[in-house]
């Protein structure tokens, strides 16, 4: 089932990452619990979010429903321009280049093959459109769709063309 809310509050474990969130649904409160593929997810207080959950049966007497999630945080924000310096490389898990971090802080993601397209690389001024999400800091991920005048497209970069 879906619901939609604005994130309340997060919930720490005691390792230090966070493995949930309070969701606030109009009057009503649910706990949503975050499993290991789902805690990269960024979270901000405040944030109006739309999940994929399922109904846990929690030990005990919960002071609210308690929910797990399954589906992705639909977080994004609206797409708009964005421009900045990059100021150092971001690299994926296996180590390619995937995007940077820009002079406001916020993440540019382009993945590897729009890093290579756009020929990324520090001191590079960039000027692009695409969404937006939270980040736990407080910042941007930049999920572009075009950058310097090049279409980004799920991994795959070509020429933008006008009138597209």
């Amino acid at each position: 089932m879906k619901k939609t809310g604005t994130i309340e509050a997060l919930n720490v474990s005691p390792k230090g990452f966070y493995e949930g969130f309070l969701l606030r649904t109009g009057k009503r409160i649910a706990q949503i619990n975050l499993g290991k593929e789902h805690r990269h997810h960024s979270l901000k207080l405040g944030e109006k979010v739309t999940v994929e959950v399922e109904r846990e049966e929690p030990e005990g007497k919960p002071a609210h429903e308690v929910f797990r999630l399954v589906g992705r945080i639909d977080g994004d924000g609206p797409s708009g321009d964005f421009s900045g310096v990059v100021v150092t490389l971001n690299y994926a898990l296996h180590g390619e280049v995937n995007g940077g971090i820009l002079d406001s802080g916020d993440f540019l993601h382009l993945k590897p093959a729009g890093a290579r397209a756009v020929k990324l690389k520090v001191g590079m001024l960039v000027k692009g459109k695409g969404g937006t999400r939270s980040m736990v800091d407080g910042h941007t991920v930049l999920e572009a769709d075009e950058v310097n005048g090049i279409a980004i497209e799920r991994g795959k970069a070509k020429k933008h063309h006008r009138g597209e």
